[in-house]
């Protein structure tokens, strides 16, 4: 199938073109006055070395290594030369080659004019692409009804409307995107609106509910993104944290894409370090080209020596070794969402709130049972959803004074909602402290019910 991409670009992106500065030498013996490039004997890096847990040992003793050890003492520099210098708006050359091996190992496309793009993080990625795709105080964009802060806060300055999906246990309902598009132009709350032009999701741990889209889900999803042209961005940072089951890698929107139509974001963030402020963006060639052009005007490009630094430690680990780092990092978050799981079973009070098993990410949510903390008399002014929002206020500045504090769930709400809760994440503080705090969460929920009804 051939589709017309230029339809979906912003006009922004229309009128970008490719950045005089860029231009290359016409053959290698070209003199170059026009180039801005530092010399080479300026850059006073000269090699890199880096201290990493070894694979062999369980992660549990430190190695040296540097860029020389695994190269050739020519590439070794080349390495480090482009590492210091300006650079195409891809990326290094050595470390496009990895990214690109990267997906093709794990995601493993199924059409063939793909590409991808090495980005500044996750966050930076997803404005790139917004800005890419939507015009200011025009578009439109799909989410699930509890979705990314950032997405809503991305937005909200660009003027652009996203509107709700429906998510349940098993990730979005395709029927409910089904019945959104089908009736966009004659549902009163859509139809003065223009129709969007993608559907963004974290299908995986999702960001705040912790729910991971089922393979089938998917699979119908991208039929109805296919059925009314719609785009799909796939945000994805929490792929790899594996919780539960065999450990088997579940299929990404990509391995459904038969005509390109799946923007996927890949992060290190959260399977190496968040510092290196890496990503990268899996699309059809055209839209790389689009974003890479947008670098140049922007970023330039991801830093290069993160960049070098991940690849480096790729090239000390292999591939077996940053799958065993990436077992090695699920058992620890296993171990973390299960405490507080244990702590929860412990310390909140069951007939107030309920809570899920997330099987991959860093987050579960917490439902405060609405049905248990009717509405008084002094509120009767509230809307049932303003009234959701009230109670989710009382209780988070209640858990403040209690030294404790979780995510409010209206934060990550497109509209308004009949629901309260909370995102609860067990990746950082320590096993005692989850406990600690689990028993001061709960200690928070009953002390504002007691103010309210006793």
């Amino acid at each position: 199938m051939t589709v017309d991409w230029d339809k979906y670009f912003s006009n922004e992106a229309k009128l970008r073109e490719p950045s005089v500065m860029k231009m290359a030498a016409r053959t290698p013996d070209t003199i170059s006055f026009a180039s801005g490039m530092p010399h080479p004997d300026c850059f006073p890096l000269k090699g890199l070395s880096i201290k990493y847990e070894t694979a062999d040992s369980g992660f549990s003793k430190l190695a040296t290594g540097s860029n020389e050890d695994a190269v050739n003492a020519a590439q070794a520099d080349d390495e480090i030369y482009e590492a210091c210098q300006y650079m195409s708006g891809r990326g290094t050359t050595f470390f496009d080659k990895f990214c690109r091996h990267h997906i093709e190992e794990f995601h493993k496309p199924v059409y063939g004019e793909w590409g991808t793009l090495i980005q500044s993080g996750g966050t930076f990625s997803l404005d790139a692409i917004i800005r890419m795709l939507c015009n200011p105080g025009e578009d439109t964009i799909l989410a699930e009804e509890l979705t990314y802060p950032c997405l809503l806060e991305t937005c909200r300055p660009l003027r652009l409307k996203v509107f709700a999906v429906k998510i349940d246990n098993h990730g979005v309902i395709p029927e409910d995107m089904e019945r959104i598009l089908t009736d966009w132009y004659t549902d009163l709350s859509t139809k003065d609106y223009k129709k969007p032009k993608f559907f963004y999701s974290m299908p995986v741990g999702q960001n705040p509910s912790g729910v991971t889209m089922t393979v089938e889900r998917k699979r119908q999803l991208f039929g109805v993104c296919h059925k009314h042209d719609v785009l799909v961005v796939e945000d994805d940072p929490y792929y790899h944290l594996q919780l539960d089951g065999d450990k088997k890698e579940i299929p990404s929107l990509l391995k459904f894409d038969t005509d390109g139509r799946v923007i996927r974001i890949d992060s290190f963030s959260k399977m190496l370090m968040p510092g290196m402020r890496i990503s990268i963006v899996t699309a059809n060639k055209t839209f790389i080209k689009m974003l890479t052009m947008q670098n140049e005007l922007t970023i330039h490009s991801a830093a290069a020596p993160s960049q070098l630094i991940v690849y480096m430690l790729m090239n000390e680990w292999k591939n077996d070794g940053f799958r065993s780092w990436l077992t090695h990092v699920q058992d620890i978050y296993l171990k973390r969402r299960n405490t507080i799981l244990d702590a929860f079973d412990r310390h909140l009070p069951a007939d107030l709130c309920s809570w899920n098993k997330p099987s991959y990410g860093m987050f579960l949510w917490i439902k405060i049972s609405i049905a248990q903390f009717p509405k008084l008399e002094e509120y009767s002014q509230l809307t049932d959803p303003e009234w959701a929002a009230k109670l989710e206020d009382m209780i988070f500045e209640q858990a403040l004074q209690d030294e404790i504090q979780l995510a409010k769930g209206h934060w990550f709400m497109i509209d308004q909602l009949n629901m309260a809760g909370f995102r609860a994440t067990y990746a950082f503080a320590s096993l005692d402290d989850i406990y600690t705090g689990s028993e001061r969460f709960g200690n928070a929920i009953r002390q504002i019910h007691a103010k309210l009804y006793n």
